[in-house]
């Protein structure tokens, strides 16, 4: 599976596009529908499927309702959607006009998804939000805001919580590949690095 990142938004976060040799396509966190995202897919003729999001917030989300409409199933945990309004997905504080959308299937920790011919292992990791998950995909670690390179999420928004992130986090670091982390922000990093020397866990 081919993967390209496309940075958009008002936030600067990573959206995915994750693609096979049939031009399938599945998007994890669009972040934003300022067009960056839509002309990626043309430019290399996919579609798009899924739509997986690690999290609900505005500046992971914001571009969910052009792809739902346009067919893409959505999928998201479940304790998440206590944030599906433009205040608790932080759209009023960022000054974004919020775009609602409803997901299609919650997902749940332990889950084994298969899409576009590939298996999506699901990890719930909450703290960021009570909802964040990870999404495990051919080797690499998709850790929304939960674990970045040299940082951690934020847990001083709606539904943060410190010591749910540390835990999530060391459940992270319990995986015994190395696996390449793919974050909402910033440059990838790897699993075996981030337990060595992140400061923060």
């Amino acid at each position: 599976i081919k993967v390209l990142v496309v940075v958009t938004g008002v936030a600067s976060a990573n959206t995915y596009v994750l693609y096979n040799d049939k031009k399938e396509a599945i998007l994890i966190d669009p972040s934003a529908n300022d067009g960056e995202i839509e002309k990626t897919l043309c430019q290399h003729g996919l579609t798009c499927k899924a739509v997986l999001l690690t999290h609900a917030h505005v500046d992971h989300c914001n571009g969910v309702k052009y792809f739902a409409e346009k067919g893409a199933t959505v999928y998201m945990h479940q304790g998440d959607e206590a944030l599906l309004s433009s205040q608790t997905s932080l759209a009023t504080m960022f000054g974004e006009q919020y775009n609602s959308f409803a997901p299609d299937v919650f997902v749940s920790d332990g889950d084994k998804i298969d899409l576009i011919g590939e298996s999506v292992f699901v990890i719930h990791t909450p703290g960021h939000t009570p909802g964040s998950v990870c999404y495990l995909i051919d080797k690499k670690l998709y850790t929304g805001d939960t674990l970045f390179y040299m940082s951690i999420g934020r847990t001083d928004f709606p539904g943060g919580d410190y010591t749910a992130l540390v835990n999530s986090i060391n459940k992270l670091y319990s995986l015994n590949e190395n696996y390449v982390v793919m974050p909402g922000h910033g440059p990838e990093t790897t699993i075996f690095f981030e337990r060595e020397n992140n400061p923060y866990v």
